[in-house]
């Protein structure tokens, strides 16, 4: 039923409305980053565990870490193409 709704509201949106709601998500993003202090992830691992950490990551790391952001991304698509 909630797809329903979904579709509903993508009639009423047009594409630059649509644009301008990404684009202000994205501001509002980037703003929020350069507002909050990030000083205190230094101190989340010591120089050590840091070093080790790299050390131990390999080629299958990264390729989880690029399935789950292909994931992501698609989400992300998916949901905008209900709105186009």
């Amino acid at each position: 039923m909630d797809f329903f709704i979904i579709t509903g509201i993508t009639k009423d949106i047009s594409r630059i409305e649509l644009i301008g709601i990404l684009f202000g998500h994205l501001i509002f993003g980037v703003a929020l980053t350069k507002l909050l202090d990030w000083t205190w992830l230094k101190n989340l691992m010591s120089e050590e565990d840091k070093t080790r950490m790299l050390k131990s990551y390999t080629w299958k790391d990264l390729l989880v870490d690029g399935a789950i952001v292909t994931v992501v991304l698609g989400i992300i698509f998916l949901i905008i193409s209900f709105f186009l």
